[in-house]
């Protein structure tokens, strides 16, 4: 599995150590891992859209996202999205 560094906001961290020291339920790194998961899984279906639009190259993509152009080939295969946008039209903002 590709490993992806997320920028994760100083709240998110302080709110995690708040509920770890509060000993919630929910084990910390779990949480952090979901939250990640989250994240990563808006962003790639937010460029996925620009991307499927033709806004963007998948090589834009893939830099964005922090995968090699492999590994996102990959990643759209597994969630058995289209890995070309050929003929797809341009946004009127771009045309």
């Amino acid at each position: 599995m590709p490993k992806v560094v997320i920028p994760v906001k100083e709240e998110i961290l302080q709110a995690a150590e708040r509920r770890k020291a509060a000993k919630q339920g929910e084990d910390v790194t779990q949480f952090l891992a979901e939250l990640i998961n989250l994240g990563f899984e808006h962003r790639l279906q937010e460029l996925y859209r620009q991307f499927e639009s033709g806004e963007i190259s998948l090589g834009y993509f893939a830099a964005e996202i922090g995968l090699g152009v492999r590994d996102l080939y990959s990643v759209l295969e597994d969630r058995g999205l289209p890995t070309s946008n050929i003929g797809a039209r341009p946004s009127p903002a771009n045309g």
